[in-house]
């Protein structure tokens, strides 16, 4: 076929086939991408927040063209037009989670937050809300945060009740911080030691770190003494009493710790131990108390003391032994 030939053919060829040839050409031309369509694929949630945006914008635009005299009035219906768009779009609180209580039950959180259902998500006051909540005797403090698009989720800390402070008839609640935050019975926590004494509250932090180290000691207590704003006297379940010195209180708790765990103090009849000698632990035990006889005869380890041990009246005087920082 000549050249003329070919090209009437081409001239008469079918739009399928001058279709192929095209899509083919363009195919071998790696210049040349065929053009997308822009399409709406971004999540509901985007629009919905470009509605609150567009809101808020003409909230801005009407407060520009208002009287002056008129601003707050105006305000107040923009405020209002923007809010019933804000719920329209589903920003709107539906639920509100609470975690992290065990005292202090949902229903009294829920009635601190005053937070109705229905109402614009964007439009909680959170800093408000958390106060009120802060606000609550059990409550250390609290997270309040916002989670689309209708929930709000409040997280509790609640405060850690550590002993009872007695103060006449009343018990107080006394947390980890030194911190009275409640009035309660005693026939409800009778599992916490009673503090006794003006001040005890704000000198029992460094008290519980003493017990926390020792178990023995901890499980034990039943009442903690401040005796003038100065130093403690401990009472244990046993009736023994323990006067911790007003300085030197970590040497002399170590000291005692030791003489707990190598000679088993708990084990005998002892009525107190004194620690208010500096490097010296003075023990008081019943006249009518057996011990054991390596204990008596072994004067490096236990010897007697010439000075009388204080005793509240109406107890008998113990016998008094000593426990010198070179002994122990």
């Amino acid at each position: 076929m000549d050249v003329r030939g070919r090209a009437m053919q081409r001239l008469i060829a079918r739009p399928s086939d001058r279709l192929r040839t095209s899509v083919s050409n363009a195919r071998r031309d790696t210049s040349v991408r065929p053009r997308r369509r822009w399409r709406w694929t971004q999540p509901l949630l985007v629009r919905r927040f470009m509605v609150i945006l567009l809101g808020l914008s003409a909230m801005l635009l009407l407060t520009f063209y208002v009287e002056k005299k008129d601003l707050h009035d105006s305000l107040a219906r923009v405020r209002q037009i923007v809010a019933s768009a804000t719920v329209r779009a589903g920003f709107a609180v539906n639920d509100i989670l609470v975690v992290g209580h065990r005292n202090v039950t949902e229903h009294v959180l829920l009635e601190a937050l005053n937070i109705s259902p229905g109402t614009p998500l964007f439009f909680v006051d959170l800093f408000a809300a958390r106060a009120r909540v802060e606000a609550l005797d059990w409550v250390r403090t609290a997270e309040l945060r916002r989670r689309l698009p209708g929930q709000l989720q409040l997280r509790v800390y609640e405060r850690d009740p550590g002993a009872l402070w007695q103060r006449g008839s009343s018990f107080a609640l006394v947390d980890d911080l030194g911190q009275p935050f409640l009035e309660a019975p005693i026939q409800l926590f009778h599992h916490l030691p009673v503090l006794v004494g003006s001040g005890a509250p704000k000198a029992y932090p460094q008290l519980s770190k003493l017990l926390a180290s020792t178990t023995q000691l901890q499980i034990r207590l039943a009442a903690a003494i401040w005796v003038s704003e100065r130093r403690w006297n401990l009472k244990l379940d046993n009736g023994l009493t323990v006067y911790l010195p007003e300085a030197g209180v970590s040497e002399a708790w170590d000291l005692l710790v030791d003489q707990i765990n190598t000679r088993d103090l708990f084990a005998r009849d002892l009525v107190t131990i004194d620690l208010r000698q500096s490097g010296r632990l003075v023990i008081g035990v019943h006249p009518e108390a057996v011990w054991p006889d390596e204990i008596i005869a072994n004067e490096r380890a236990l010897k007697l003391d010439s000075l009388p041990q204080k005793i509240p009246d109406g107890e008998h005087s113990p016998s008094t032994l000593a426990v010198g920082e070179h002994d122990a």
